[in-house]
């Protein structure tokens, strides 16, 4: 039986290398280490940028996913299909512009009781009460995440 990250993080004022980019190497990770059965969701994989534009600037995206109630129900269907939850939070991004979207999906995740790893580098971030207690690994690396992640479900697919 596959098994599905939710690769939840930052979208808003990102270009598609920005967006794309660490989703895409994590994706190829977890499925290179499972032989395909452990798949990375992107929220982005139907949402082609135009080049030069960043994802909330308008007309960036086809109006069928640019939409709020587009991308709510999206990412409510990634985040409640998935059996666990990889939130990343690099502080260049978040210092650009927070990522409300995805604390909102952090707490989904929590709600629905599923496995949350947070990665960041933002250690007031990763130090935030409700992180250190909702979060079940709280890293500073992909890395390590693709780690946990193969650990975890590695005999489930395997």
């Amino acid at each position: 039986m596959k098994k599905v990250i939710y690769l939840a993080g930052p979208i808003a004022g990102l270009n598609k290398q920005e967006g794309t980019a660490w989703r895409d190497a994590v994706s190829y990770d977890l499925s290179e280490a499972s032989n395909g059965n452990i798949i990375g969701i992107s929220p982005l994989r139907c949402e082609p940028v135009q080049p030069g534009m960043k994802y909330d600037e308008p007309g960036a995206v086809d109006k069928l996913w640019s939409d709020p109630r587009s991308i709510n129900a999206k990412n409510w269907l990634d985040t409640m299909s998935s059996d666990l939850v990889l939130a990343y939070l690099p502080k260049v991004y978040n210092d650009r512009r927070p990522s409300i979207g995805t604390l909102i999906e952090i707490g989904w995740t929590i709600g629905l009781n599923k496995p949350l790893i947070v990665v960041s580098d933002d250690n007031q971030l990763l130090d935030h009460p409700l992180i250190k207690c909702n979060a079940a690994w709280r890293l500073n690396k992909l890395e390590d995440a693709v780690e946990v992640i193969i650990g975890l479900f590695g005999d489930y697919v395997s």
